[in-house]
């Protein structure tokens, strides 16, 4: 994330072109002091900002932060919105929840016309979108469409850094029936999982992302004899998640790069979980590789732009990190399932980014190496 309070320097002619084809961000009600954000850059609000403008066509994430009596800031809360051209949005400040809302007036359209006719007058309080960092935002969500995002945000359109959660009611607790264990069972059931003495949550409707469901690499009814097959070529999963997405491969890299950025920029950690969940499932399978070769060519490209915007704590490359781990396991299944040049590409934006090397990749795993046991003679 970039905090950037330089000017932005920019030819006269592209900023005409910029202003009069880019989006407009109204805001309203927000207090000074404020931190807001959109996109890969944040701010500090001050007394006469009102907005940004010239935003490019296409999907944007925008937050704010409320700031402490003692400077502390608040976790951040936003909306993802896709943009088009001339688009003018209005937000206004809701004081008791600390977000911001869409505007409460009788008539949004009259109000958005009223804005656009005045343009030109509001042009000092509106902020110019920092093109900057919009090649780097591109790289991000460069696939990610409409559809895409009403599908995936959540129902009501707040994205928090944790989803909101509730207790069920005691109607809703799981009950024994007829098959229900002893209660000298039950009792040291307890003991040994105190889990399930603590409250069942759910989230509050309406609050979570909306994501697919990642299925699970070994299934749950899978017999005995192909635990081992499904946990060491996962291809029956990944079968399932492609047709989960209509066999489009396109919707899954769409919603892979939006649970990212909703994770870079929101701090949504239920999207960070769907992230990597997604990445542990791709990166075990060979045989999708080369079942699916067009949709992990396009993988590995987005890969190579979300793995250098990795949290520090993600990035020690370390048999202790699982995102490294699973990188390691993907980038052995594109050289075996024949993406070559997508795996040296991927290595080398790694090396150069953030120091990983994989030394002895092709090398044939210890673990799995047929074990010589010497009889006696």
């Amino acid at each position: 994330m970039n905090k950037d309070n330089s000017s932005m320097q920019m030819d006269p002619e592209l900023a005409l072109r910029l202003l009069a084809d880019g989006a407009v961000l109204a805001i309203a009600g927000v207090p000074v002091g404020t931190e807001f954000g959109i996109d890969l850059c944040a701010y500090t609000i001050g007394p006469d900002f009102r907005g940004v403008k010239m935003i490019p066509p296409g999907v944007h994430y925008v937050w704010c932060a409320s700031r402490g009596p003692y400077g502390d800031a608040a976790p951040r809360v936003g909306f993802v919105h896709f943009f088009h051209p001339n688009e003018i949005l209005v937000r206004e400040w809701d004081n008791e929840l600390e977000e911001l809302r869409p505007r409460q007036t009788a008539d949004p359209e009259l109000e958005r016309e009223r804005i656009r006719k005045n343009l030109a007058q509001l042009e000092r309080v509106l902020a110019p979108y920092d093109y900057r960092y919009v090649c780097q935002w591109k790289d991000l969500t460069g696939s990610v469409t409409e559809p895409c995002v009403k599908r995936c945000q959540p129902e009501l359109g707040t994205i928090r850094t944790n989803i909101e959660l509730q207790s069920c009611t005691n109607a809703d607790r799981p009950r024994g029936g007829a098959d229900s264990i002893s209660r000298r069972n039950t009792a040291a059931k307890l003991l040994l999982d105190e889990s399930d003495m603590l409250p069942h949550l759910k989230p509050v409707e309406g609050t979570a992302p909306r994501f697919c469901v990642v299925p699970a690499r070994v299934p749950q009814d899978a017999q005995p004899a192909d635990v081992s097959r499904h946990a060491m070529d996962c291809i029956a999963a990944v079968d399932r998640l492609f047709e989960s997405f209509g066999n489009k491969p396109d919707a899954l890299i769409e919603e892979l790069q939006l649970a990212f950025v909703f994770f870079l920029v929101g701090y949504s950690v239920e999207s960070l979980d769907h992230w990597r969940k997604l990445l542990a499932l791709l990166a075990h399978s060979e045989t999708a590789v080369g079942k699916h070769k067009l949709a992990f060519m396009k993988y590995s490209e987005v890969l190579a732009h979300q793995l250098p915007h990795l949290p520090e704590e993600l990035m020690a490359p370390t048999i202790h990190n699982t995102v490294y781990k699973d990188v390691r396991e993907l980038l052995v299944n594109l050289y075996a399932g024949g993406l070559m040049v997508n795996a040296e590409r991927l290595m080398k934006r790694l090396a150069k980014e953030l120091g990983w090397h994989f030394d002895g990749l092709l090398d044939e795993d210890p673990e799995e190496q047929p074990v010589i046991i010497e009889l006696a003679q």
